[in-house]
């Protein structure tokens, strides 16, 4: 399971943040001891893992499968049973367990009052709600933008009096994350300890922790947990080491990128430039073309004005020699009539003649020629 920032998971999560939340877990550890005991919003469990060490019974509640899922596989113990349910209806019976801890969970619950309600109702009357949440003003200061995961954070005073609307007697903690020195010798014997108490600020707070209980409570002394990665000052510094050579890193990439950026943009002008030249190149092709095409219509729209013209004439000349033969054949029709008359007047002149010399004596008178056998011979 990777870590998204709703939810801390050990081993992926920045050793600072990792310790804010065990220290509440080790702040648990000594009002748990033999109880029943309900790890609300319990992500991977491995709070609840960690108080099932001295709890009578751990129950590891969570709304997501897939935390619990990565719970089932890393954190187990034979006093810790996980359960798939909602902070705001919890799945235990009325008075069923001795302390409810809830760890930064409420904040990221839209109804986050029925967390309060519920806890109030599945503990025992002398039960304990161990609760924490960030502080708002802090929260503010310390992010650029909102958390997107939280729904609803809280300031010092409200935080307690919503408490207070379930539980009369809540006391409120205000956990910081601080830089200590230590003394340690080779070989541990007890520990003693000196806190500056300069007046605790609320406001100031990282974030508020409330141990609240429908009955009186007693004692309240201050907790101090010493993580072994907890040397604030030298996890900045590393921390700030590592900013400097990734800024190092990033700023080398961005100069890489900024080289990058301009070669691609004198490739983009040069690209532009040859573009440019090739339209103008096409565009000068075009209008040769375009050219060409007035001048093929304009040569097209003359060869059809001409085939038209000349379609006319063949027309007007078919007329012509269609009437010249008729006007041909009449005359050949007249000039046969007119040989036939002429050979006709030729026989007929013919016998005249031959009457007329004494040619035709004592024969037989003849008969005038047929004009048509005339013709015909």
């Amino acid at each position: 399971m990777e870590f998204t920032g709703e939810r801390v998971i050990p081993g992926k999560t920045d050793p600072d943040l990792m310790n804010e939340h065990w220290a509440r877990y080790r702040f648990a550890e000594a009002l748990v001891h033999g109880k029943r005991v309900l790890d609300a919003g319990c992500g991977v469990a491995y709070g609840s893992a960690y108080l099932a060490e001295s709890a009578q019974r751990v129950y590891a509640l969570d709304f997501s499968r897939e935390a619990l899922g990565a719970a089932g596989e890393n954190f187990t113990h034979p006093r810790l049973e996980i359960l798939q349910g909602d902070c705001g209806r919890l799945p235990l019976r009325d008075a069923s367990v001795d302390v409810v801890v809830a760890f930064e969970v409420i904040e990221h619950l839209h109804d986050w009052q029925t967390l309060i309600t519920e806890a109030a109702r599945v503990l025992v009357p002398h039960g304990q709600f161990i609760v924490s949440t960030p502080n708002r003003l802090y929260s503010a200061e310390s992010r650029a933008e909102p958390n997107p995961f939280h729904s609803h954070e809280f300031e010092h005073d409200e935080f307690k009096e919503e408490l207070g609307r379930h539980f009369p007697h809540a006391l409120l903690f205000l956990e910081n994350h601080a830089n200590a020195i230590t003394f340690i010798p080779p070989k541990v014997e007890g520990v003693r300890t000196r806190l500056e108490n300069q007046g605790a600020e609320p406001a100031a707070a990282h974030f508020f922790l409330a141990v609240c209980s429908r009955h009186p409570q007693h004692g309240s002394p201050a907790f101090v947990y010493l993580p072994s990665a907890g040397n604030v000052l030298r996890e900045r510094e590393r921390h700030v080491g590592i900013l400097k050579s990734e800024v190092s890193r990033v700023t080398s990439e961005l100069e890489k990128l900024n080289r990058d950026h301009d070669e691609l943009n004198r490739l983009h002008t040069k690209s532009q430039q040859e573009a440019r030249r090739a339209l103008d190149r096409l565009e000068q092709d075009n209008a040769e073309k375009l050219q060409w095409v007035q001048e093929l219509q304009g040569g097209i729209k003359q060869l059809e004005t001409d085939r038209a013209t000349l379609i006319e004439r063949l027309e007007e000349t078919e007329q012509r020699v269609t009437e010249r033969t008729q006007w041909a054949q009449r005359l050949d029709r007249e000039l046969d009539h007119a040989r036939q008359e002429l050979a006709a007047i030729k026989g007929t002149l013919a016998y005249r003649v031959s009457r007329r010399v004494g040619i035709i004596r004592d024969t037989p008178a003849l008969s005038p020629p047929d004009p048509n056998e005339s013709a015909g011979s």
